[in-house]
């Protein structure tokens, strides 16, 4: 079944402060014509990025993406977007680093969706998912065949948490994965800041893990497995297609899902030369 791209109607406009530069930054989205994909603008630099895995500059603690001069913490965005089957944006920012909001993806989701969701004369591309695996230090990341796009991600926290399991596919992205928060543990927080990151994370944008469990609270059980979910859409929509098929990770982040996206987009690079007459 075809399926067409789409695109935002009107511009969204959202501010707020990059969870480790602790800056201040104002975002502007608009629509983008049919194959244009997803485009970040630094408006304080005159420089454009494109959203693709060739332009991933680092996976530490968020993606940065970069051509000359880099954008930072996009894979919220990108999994607003991925969750609501938009393919092509012009995102304007006038800083380094995208705002972390509440920590989630909800607010990407409240303003995508506001500015108006329309389909455009082209068709998306889709890449049906095959068998994969992939593994990056400690985690492994595989995929299969599937009618519809499902998402299973397993985490591993300490006790009194533990083992956290959560499964998605994109009907409940807006409700189930969207409002997931960044999270992290209240001890790396000073040597992050050390590192010059996390210096905008606090207890209004990150569900923080301390000893005998959430220190602020969380709005699902399984909130960080949740999470993990959301930035796996982000990192995935790299790719710049649709995905129909099964994807399990355990114990991931950002590299593995890099590495997984780039798997793919091998595998479906073979496939397409091996169909060329």
């Amino acid at each position: 079944m075809l399926i067409r791209q789409r695109t935002i109607r009107q511009a969204a406009l959202l501010e707020g402060v990059g969870v480790h530069s602790g800056e201040a930054v104002r975002l502007r989205i608009r629509g983008a014509p049919p194959g244009a994909g997803i485009v970040f603008i630094r408006r304080d630099v005159g420089c454009a990025v494109r959203a693709t895995l060739e332009n991933v500059r680092s996976t530490r603690r968020g993606v940065t993406l970069g051509d000359g001069v880099t954008v930072a913490s996009v894979e919220h965005l990108l999994a607003a977007a991925a969750g609501l089957g938009i393919d092509n944006l012009q995102v304007e920012v006038d800083g380094p680093e995208l705002p972390a909001l509440d920590g989630s993806a909800a607010g990407y989701v409240a303003a995508l969706a506001g500015a108006g969701i329309v389909e455009q004369e082209e068709n998306a591309r889709v890449i049906e998912l095959g068998e994969v695996e992939v593994t990056v230090g400690g985690g492994r990341a595989v995929t299969r065949p599937a009618e519809r796009f499902r998402v299973r991600y397993t985490v591993d926290l300490p006790p009194p948490l533990g083992r956290q399991v959560a499964t998605a596919d994109l009907s409940v992205f807006a409700t189930a994965i969207a409002p997931a928060r960044t999270w992290g543990f209240v001890g790396e927080a000073a040597a992050l800041r050390a590192a010059g990151l996390a210096r905008g994370a606090g207890l209004g944008n990150v569900l923080v893990i301390a000893a005998d469990g959430y220190l602020n609270p969380p709005r699902f059980t399984d909130e960080p497995a949740r999470h993990k979910i959301l930035d796996l859409l982000g990192d995935l929509a790299l790719l710049g297609a649709r995905l129909r098929g099964y994807v399990e990770v355990v114990r991931g982040g950002h590299a593995l899902h890099v590495a997984l996206a780039r798997e793919i987009a091998r595998r479906w690079g073979e496939r397409d030369a091996r169909s060329q007459p």
